[in-house]
């Protein structure tokens, strides 16, 4: 009893016992030097790749490619800075993993630009100095140092009679020029020995060189190469390529250089060095502290050889170092692991158990099945002992069904009678009821006309008395008031609209149920305008004891009467500033004519004060004059607008474009730009005019916050609206008076000192063009806010 009572304890505390808080998934963003397919770099990849599959498989891996084996140009990690900033724009990394020196260089120029400051965690790195660490913090890494020195030491001891180093590699990248250096500072430990070098030889160049080599000489290779095509080959690629034109033996210090023709040596394992680096990163993600860990220096080698490169260069086993790995190598049967030839008798022992086992079930099947039979006869003659017996019972059973069938008889006679009674009380209650179901459907019909009445009009209708209380509206009513139509009944309606409107409203309905006659007001204001009509209602004595409201929203009719209004007004302008555009600009002419002759005057006349007086004359002349000019430039271009040649395009598109232009000036004026971009589908317009109007607006937006005393800010948004796309560019200035609003779009009206008044009229006319509409009012902030609306084609909101 006490163990039940323990164990239901135990489950119940499991099952209470408060469930661990799912944790975010990791993001690492792993950056490699160079380009994908590069022996290097994949087995680097597959190393971190399972390790982190291995020891934290949530971790989610981005990987890019710098490329910078391809792409030696100074100006091509310029190019990429800008690439991966707008390709990482959105994206946040809890750690950066570096391989090579050229992705850890990039990383630290670029950290806080395009890496947001993350945390990073380096390998590869040749030649490092704690130096180059100066500055940065949360950094850690593994060094590389591969074993030169031991390679060329083994190489000299398997080739005793070696007088000359041929080292074939490259100096154009950091890892090449560094790898380089390194060689060049080993020639005082082999004083015998004479060093070459041959760096960035063409493909062509290479191979007659190659083939005059001879003994005494041994090839040392790093670096990749380009073919006869130009094309840059991998380092598998390039020693097949020295191989097969040389005779000489060739050493590497790469493990990736193994397998065609790179005799071995002492090399760095690049699977071996992911999987490090990628432990240190789980280290650094797992919380710790990367300025804590030093920078380790040691890197992963073992002497590889080539199998049948020995066999080649008759280079006998025994002579290799202890402990190496030899590749290609034929399979004995002495070498074969002991565990597989132990794993493969157990396996026979175990099988023919099995058999042993299943010989013996056989033959107790076969004396189960005999005692079956026997079974079998004994069950036949229990069945015909129980057969006998159930016929004398049937015949009994028999005997009984026919008494019982005498009783039913006499039972549904006493039922008919019964039935006769209960169908003809059925068809009396039947009639009663449906005489009250045409009744209730009589009604119910009444309350559906009325109904259908009610809510038949697309305006709002509602019945209310003097005191305002809603007794009845319909769904179009309902959904302007933004409630639902039962819990309006019983509601005062002045106290749902916003004052002063409720007041004006309670006047006229007051001024109705004192007349007795119908009466028509009109509501505007910056939000919409309706159209109200209040018709009394009579009861028997002819005294008024309801209100019958009819609202209509005639918002946008009347904004559009504005519009066409306000087009027609600009097109009557433009017509006329383009006559008296013509008119002033003959006169100029010849102004700038009589100048030109006074400028000749004035030069054969001697140099005097009076000349000097009168050239300065004809300079204010003449700046005057361009001032004119360029009044008579902004006139014409508003006078003739061009037609909008209209695409389909993302409305983001001529707005970044215009913010491009306009930032420079912006932040140089110091005004921060808040940019909030929403998923909106593509619009039809002229991506030119577009770009025009939204640089207008910045620039008005920009001289109404130069005089803050505080922050200057505009803010861009791009949102949809159904099926409108919004564009709605802030400021936090002073703001536009509300007097000035309606003239703001009218042409040449301007309240700055310095403005011409067209900007905002060629911002409407652009506006207009694409069937759109403009609105300004105030901003959040306090400042002005222009709110601009085109409409969706129509494929992209059915």
């Amino acid at each position: 009893m006490i163990r039940r009572i323990l164990l239901i304890a135990l489950l119940l505390a499991l099952l209470l016992a408060p469930l661990p808080l799912a944790a975010a998934s990791p993001s690492v963003l792993l950056l490699h030097s160079y380009h994908p397919g590069l022996s290097w770099t994949d087995t680097l990849n597959v190393g971190i790749h399972e390790t982190f599959r291995a020891e934290m498989p949530d971790a989610l891996l981005w990987v890019e490619y710098l490329d910078t084996k391809r792409n030696t140009d100074t100006s091509y990690l310029s190019l990429q800075a800008a690439l991966l900033g707008h390709k990482l724009a959105e994206s946040t990394f809890d750690l950066i993993v570096t391989t090579d020196n050229d992705a850890l260089d990039f990383v630290l120029r670029y950290r806080d630009s395009i890496f947001q400051g993350a945390p990073v965690v380096f390998c590869g790195v040749n030649d490092f100095r704690p130096e180059q660490l100066s500055g940065h913090n949360r950094i850690t890494g593994l060094a590389e140092n591969p074993a030169f020195a031991e390679t060329m030491h083994t190489a000299l001891s398997l080739h005793p009679d070696s007088r000359e180093f041929v080292v074939i590699g490259a100096d154009q990248s950091i890892t090449d020029l560094l790898t380089d250096q390194s060689l060049r500072a080993l020639e005082e430990q082999f004083p015998a020995i004479r060093f070459t070098y041959w760096n960035n030889l063409e493909a062509q160049e290479l191979r007659a060189r190659l083939q005059k080599l001879g003994p005494g000489q041994l090839i040392f290779i790093h670096g990749v190469m380009r073919n006869e095509a130009g094309v840059l080959v991998d380092y598998r690629g390039k020693n097949l390529f020295l191989s097969t034109h040389t005779t000489v033996p060739i050493y590497g210090f790469w493990d990736f250089e193994m397998g065609t023709g790179c005799v071995g040596g002492k090399l760095v394992v690049g699977q071996a060095e992911g999987g490090r680096v990628a432990r240190l990163a789980i280290q650094v993600l797992s919380g710790a502290d990367p300025d804590a860990i030093a920078v380790n220096t040691g890197t992963p080698s073992r002497y590889i050889f080539d199998y049948i490169q020995l066999q080649r260069f008759g280079i006998s086993e025994s002579a290799l170092p202890k402990g190496s790995l030899i590749l290609n190598q034929p399979v004995r049967f002495y070498q074969i692991d002991k565990r597989y030839i132990w794993t493969a008798i157990v396996a026979v022992v175990v099988l023919l158990t099995a058999l042993a086992m299943l010989l013996s079930s056989i033959r107790r099947r076969q004396e189960a099945q005999a005692v079956l039979r026997r079974h079998k006869q004994q069950l036949e003659e229990a069945v015909r002992a129980r057969t006998e017996h159930l016929r004398t019972a049937n015949d009994e059973l028999e005997r009984e069904v026919h008494e019982r069938i005498r009783a039913e008889g006499d039972l549904r006679k006493v039922r008919a009678r019964l039935e006769i009674e209960v169908d003809r009380r059925t068809s009396d209650l039947r009639f009663e009821i449906e005489q009250r179901r045409l009744a209730e459907a009589h009604i119910r019909d009444r309350e559906a006309k009325a109904r259908a009445l009610i809510n038949a009009p697309a305006e709002t209708f509602l019945l209310m008395d003097q005191a305002g209380i809603i007794l009845d509206i319909n769904e179009t009513g309902a959904s302007r008031l933004g409630r639902n139509r039962e819990s309006l009944y019983g509601l005062s309606l002045y106290a749902l609209l916003p004052e002063p409107r409720a007041g004006r409203f309670r006047q006229a309905v007051d001024e109705v149920f004192a007349s007795g006659e119908a009466r028509s007001i009109n509501e505007y204001s910056e939000e919409e305008d309706l159209d109200l009509r209040l018709y009394p209602v009579f009861d028997d004595g002819k005294q008024v004891t309801r209100m019958a409201v009819f609202m209509a929203d005639v918002t946008g009719a009347r904004r559009m009467a504005r519009q066409i209004m306000l087009l027609d007004k600009i097109n009557s302008l433009g017509r006329m500033a383009a006559g008296i555009a013509h008119e002033i600009r003959n006169p100029l002419t010849g102004v700038h004519g009589y100048l030109y002759a006074m400028d000749e005057i004035c030069d054969e006349l001697p140099e005097s004060e009076p000349v000097s007086v009168l050239r300065q004359t004809i300079a204010k002349i003449r700046k005057a004059a361009g001032k004119m000019e360029s009044v008579i430039r902004i006139v014409l271009d508003f006078s003739k607008p061009g037609t909008p040649r209209l695409e389909l395009l993302g409305l983001s598109v001529p707005v970044q474009e215009a913010l491009g232009l306009m930032l420079p000036t912006l932040r140089k004026a110091g005004i921060a730009v808040d940019m909030e971009f929403g998923s909106v589908p593509d619009i039809l317009g002229d991506r030119m005019q577009l770009e025009q109007a939204v640089i207008n607006i910045l620039d008005n937006a920009a001289r109404a916050v130069r005089n803050n005393e505080g922050a200057k800010g505009i803010t861009v948004r791009i949102m949809p609206d159904g099926d409108r796309a919004i564009l709605c560019i802030a400021d936090n200035g002073p703001g536009i008076p509300l007097p000035d609003r309606e003239r703001i779009f009218d042409p040449f009206y301007t309240t700055a000192s310095d403005g011409t008044g067209i900007g905002l009229s060629i911002v409407q006319r652009i506006v207009a063009d694409h069937s759109g509409a403009i609105h300004v009012g105030e901003s959040p902030t306090g400042g002005a806010e222009f709110r601009l609306e085109f409409p969706l084609p129509a494929t992209e909101h059915q």
